[in-house]
């Protein structure tokens, strides 16, 4: 009887291993993912709930004693109210359908989505999810004890069993909250760890090499879609002379700004990032020239008229200079590196040629500010 609730324990803390996985190749975060995360994570610990039943021990002939009810617990604190009740039907289910319609098949169905539902409110609770768990664990308890002494006859036997599973499941509860946030607390690091390879610190934009990485995948997306792709490469107009004149940290509150203010210029679903130093970049996805031209006008005139706060009061007006380019227009389909290096070429055309502007790449002239180029390519 003992190794079989032991077995209990250890196939839970297995499913727990594979569900840190899971949340690990999927970026899942908990608590309280997505209400999709939720179903499924519900249906997933459902299925962990039903596996504990075929390690069970026989009170009589049609009732059973397990620890099923922590898969439930489980799916309540680390996923949400949605998953406990998901858990809690599916194993009701389940429970009906692998051991037949008889009144304890019932009663436990019964029990088990009492326990999910209860879930909702542990879910939501304001405690710590060791309480959570230690609390609603006691609950499933009680209620699977109140449930056993209706479909057994023999007090003794439950008497010879009860004990010995309520102290299982708890101490099963207790081991499987400190598993849970070992691989949580991994997960977390894992998920700061790439964030931390990806963003810039100071701007938390995309860094040059995340901005790499999505300029080869979209660049793809647009050659297998035949769709036109832009990319703005932005450079702050003599931005030394503000780190020279006002100190570092006041280049590094203007920096932060600007990326905000080029998140609030572009569109929801372009790609904004800092490469390094005052050089910011903006991917256009599905958009072609005379788009992105009046992009790039918007947000030069947005920095034109912005005053740009440093930390001792003291507020600053600066410009910046855009170089557009367009894929496929202005550069070799076949070489990702070639669209990138076409955008900075026009980028150092417009500040050659007076800053404070933007330049497509083409052999025609400049766009001052505010005019309209009358040879864009489209």
């Amino acid at each position: 009887m003992l190794s079989t609730f032991f077995i209990n324990v250890c196939v839970m803390i297995t499913f727990m291993y594979i569900s840190g996985i899971i949340a690990k190749y999927y970026n899942i975060r908990v608590p309280f993912p997505s209400l999709r995360v939720q179903l499924i994570g519900g249906i997933l610990f459902g299925v962990y709930g039903t596996v504990l039943m075929n390690y069970s021990f026989p009170l009589n002939d049609d009732t059973i004693v397990d620890l099923r009810h922590l898969a439930i617990v489980t799916a309540a604190v680390y996923l949400g109210g949605l998953a406990s009740v998901i858990a809690g039907l599916v194993i009701s289910i389940l429970r009906v359908v692998m051991f037949g319609l008889s009144s304890a098949a019932i009663d436990a169905a019964f029990v088990m989505t009492l326990i999910g539902l209860s879930g909702v409110y542990f879910a939501y609770a304001s405690w710590s999810r060791l309480t959570k768990i230690i609390t609603m664990n006691l609950l499933g308890i009680t209620l699977i004890f109140v449930i056993l002494v209706l479909n057994t006859s023999s007090m003794n036997s439950l008497m010879k069993i009860y004990p010995l599973q309520m102290t299982i499941s708890f101490v099963g509860g207790i081991f499987i909250y400190f598993i849970a946030e070992f691989i949580n607390k991994s997960n977390e690091m894992l998920f700061l760890l790439e964030r931390r390879a990806s963003t810039d610190h100071l701007t938390n934009l995309s860094n040059r090499r995340q901005f790499e990485k999505s300029l080869e995948l979209q660049l793809e997306r647009a050659r297998e879609s035949k769709q036109k792709l832009s990319l703005l490469v932005i450079d702050i107009d003599r931005f030394k002379k503000v780190n020279d004149t006002y100190g570092h940290s006041s280049g590094d509150a203007v920096l932060k700004q600007l990326g905000q203010l080029l998140i609030e210029h572009s569109r929801s679903a372009d790609i904004v990032s800092r490469n390094g130093g005052e050089e910011f970049a903006i991917l256009l996805l599905d958009c072609g020239s005379h788009q992105a031209l009046a992009i790039a006008e918007s947000i030069r005139q947005s920095v034109e008229k912005y005053l740009f706060a440093l930390p001792d009061g003291t507020t600053i007006r600066l410009t910046i200079s855009i170089g557009v380019a367009v894929f496929p227009d202005h550069c070799d389909e076949r070489d990702d590196a070639d669209f990138f290096e076409q955008a900075d070429r026009a980028l150092y055309e417009a500040k050659n040629t007076g800053r404070n502007r933007y330049a497509p790449f083409r052999s025609g002239p400049l766009c001052l500010p505010g005019n309209v180029c009358s040879d864009m390519i489209e």
